[in-house]
């Protein structure tokens, strides 16, 4: 079955950061199985020999829509636009109907930053398949670099709305608003997504797309913790004299070494903010100030995740390895 993997991280190297899915239809090319080899290239990222291989299919039969799409495919992963756009205004006139070639069309015209084109092209590509989940968010970006905002917005509205409590389509809508400088709607969604999902709000920190947001609401927003343990969660907490600072890691590394010492596993990508560090494994990890001084370290576990005996245990063990580190630890 066509996945369009390939052809997604192919043309997507070209969009300069634009977020479409480029989603096709599956193929009737996968049923030949010549065809199905190259695409197994394709997908295994050797653009080389799949061109060579896909080369010979066209010299035998040069009406077959199918290769030219691949061909295409192969170009974009070889860095080559010029013949990849060539091969897909080929594909289309064979076989009008093969919408992925539309798709990759529509991500080449954006590269070029021709989007009255683009948006020709995924409007083909909605009219092959009305109920595709792509359709909506592909033309959307495109109408938003066109400055057709409320269309735009009508759009990714309808996009998220087929993807209820969805943090990747509110994350993917963000992104496109902040691409085209939009930064109150890119805050919007970015607010719902971490709402949704608080990991994504560690990887819009590294995200580039979101550099030109840098005013006050955005900063704001990075300092906003949302979550709150579901009920019946298991939660404990203690207040140390030391204050966590973001500038200065020794309280964060104490509950590090605290958690080594005591076998509890802990994901290494930590999110430290100005007011607070997160820490995430099998147990959910915030060190922050109060307000009275004190430094504080919240711990909280699904319910399932531990007997309340087993919980007591374990939190008293972190707490008590804690405060050694910190105790030993000199004064900066």
């Amino acid at each position: 079955m066509w996945d369009a993997i390939s052809q997604r991280t192919a043309y997507l190297r070209l969009l300069g950061g634009f977020c479409l899915l480029l989603l096709g239809a599956p193929l009737a090319a996968q049923k030949d199985a010549g065809l199905a080899s190259i695409q197994a290239l394709l997908d295994r990222g050797e653009g080389t020999q799949a061109l060579t291989e896909v080369q010979r299919v066209i010299k035998k039969n040069k009406k077959n829509a199918e290769a030219y799409l691949l061909r295409s495919t192969a170009y974009a992963m070889l860095g080559d636009p010029a013949k990849a756009f060539e091969d897909l205004q080929t594909s289309v006139k064979l076989d009008p109907a093969l919408r992925q070639a539309w798709l990759n069309i529509a991500g080449l015209e954006i590269a070029e930053r021709r989007y009255e084109a683009a948006l020709d092209a995924l409007l083909k590509a909605e009219a092959l398949a009305p109920s595709a989940v792509d359709n909506h968010l592909n033309i959307g970006a495109v109408l938003i670099f066109m400055q057709r905002v409320e269309e735009a917005g009508d759009r990714f509205r309808r996009y998220l709305a087929a993807h209820p409590n969805d943090a990747e389509a509110a994350y993917l809508v963000a992104t496109n608003y902040a691409l085209a400088g939009h930064e109150s709607h890119a805050i919007d969604n970015l607010r719902t997504t971490f709402q949704l999902d608080e990991r994504r709000r560690l990887k819009a920190r590294a995200d580039e797309r979101f550099l030109g947001l840098e005013g006050d609401a955005y900063r704001e927003l990075l300092n906003t913790d949302f979550y709150s343990p579901p009920a019946g969660s298991h939660t404990a907490a203690r207040a140390f004299k030391t204050l966590y600072r973001r500038r200065n890691p020794r309280f964060v590394y104490a509950v590090l070494d605290a958690l080594k010492q005591n076998g509890i596993y802990y994901d290494p990508s930590i999110e430290t903010s100005d007011r607070w560090a997160l820490v995430w494994g099998e147990m959910r990890i915030k060190i922050y100030n109060q307000e009275s001084g004190n430094g504080v370290v919240s711990l909280s576990a699904p319910a399932n995740a531990y007997s309340a005996g087993e919980w007591k245990v374990m939190t008293d063990a972190i707490f008590r390895s804690i405060y050694d580190k910190l105790k030993s630890s000199p004064i900066p």
